[in-house]
């Protein structure tokens, strides 16, 4: 069985919203806390667009022994509140809740592991100054697992998960028909057992008070993911080439977001940064497999 987390923190987190558009105030974000809460050795796990924390509970069971590890539900997703406005679901605000999360925590140091969005916004982390000691050469991330994601993201990809998370709040009438539903999304997420496949959904979704059951996403991330498309892309590669840290990329092998030109040229220089990939998986790697938990594991642990 598929453990639960021991724990659930909620951080007050700013908005970017005007007061006359409902912002103004804080929002409550979620996090999933796993392991000895004294343990200075933390670990902080963040999830793609439209998922939330509760997706890393497997591996986050297996490294509870070594770390203290967050998983949050970014702002819109799970057990947080949502955003006023569709404006504020960004990249720059998702850092500016994780700065609030590891300044109230009192964290000073941390390893990363970021799963497609979550991949970005440790890239953004990976290349700022300390929240606590600006001396230091980083946030005070140590080490960075990304997974499946880059500086260069394919169109294509970009296009097909749109097509999903821009649809305006479905609802279904029982769980079943909604688990039906979910499975053309999670396909490309690799082998799962029956357990998996229920334990990613049924932990994204909840039965309303009129017996409908829905995703516990707020709709407006999907209007946010449209707009963004329709801007000019943003050159990542220098962010990229910034970050000291040491550095395990994961792609699926089928990820048709993270192409493989892009993924070899990340790992390609400085020496610091190392990759692999899954087999049978496309965008992006669940990180349930017992194989790919042990590496992580292994390169987290290394010295």
């Amino acid at each position: 069985m598929i453990p639960k987390p021991p724990r659930k923190l909620h951080i007050d987190v700013p908005t970017a919203a005007p007061v006359a558009e409902g912002g103004g105030n804080t929002r409550r974000m979620a996090v999933h806390d796993w392991g000895e809460i004294t343990n200075p050795n933390v670990l902080v796990c963040v999830h793609g667009l439209s998922r939330n924390g509760r997706d890393f509970d497997v591996i986050a069971d297996a490294l509870s022994d070594r770390y203290r590890v967050l998983c949050p539900d970014v702002i819109g997703r799970g057990e947080s509140d949502w955003y006023a406005t569709a404006s504020e679901y960004a990249i720059p605000n998702y850092v500016a809740a994780m700065m609030k999360m590891l300044g109230d925590l009192g964290i000073q140091q941390y390893d990363w592991i970021g799963t497609s969005m979550g991949g970005l916004i440790g890239m953004a982390l990976a290349s700022l100054p300390s929240v606590a000691k600006p001396s230091l050469p980083s946030s005070g991330m140590r080490k960075f697992v990304v997974n499946d994601v880059g500086p260069d993201i394919e169109r294509a990809a970009l296009e097909r998960i749109a097509v999903y998370v821009s649809a305006r709040a479905p609802t279904f009438p029982d769980y079943s028909s909604l688990f039906n539903a979910a499975q053309i999304a999670i396909a490309p997420f690799g082998p799962l057992t029956d357990e998996q496949k229920h334990h990613i959904i049924a932990t994204s979704c909840r039965k309303r008070e009129d017996g409908q059951w829905e995703f516990k996403t707020d709709p407006k991330i999907g209007e946010a993911f449209v707009a963004g498309l329709k801007l000019p892309p943003v050159d990542l590669w220098p962010l990229w080439n910034s970050i000291s840290v040491k550095t395990l990329v994961l792609r699926g092998r089928s990820s048709d977001l993270l192409s493989e030109t892009t993924f070899n040229k990340m790992i390609s220089m400085p020496s610091t940064k190392r990759g692999s990939t899954v087999e049978d998986t496309g965008h992006a790697p669940m990180l349930m497999h017992a194989p790919t938990i042990a590496e992580i594991r292994a390169f987290l642990l290394s010295p």
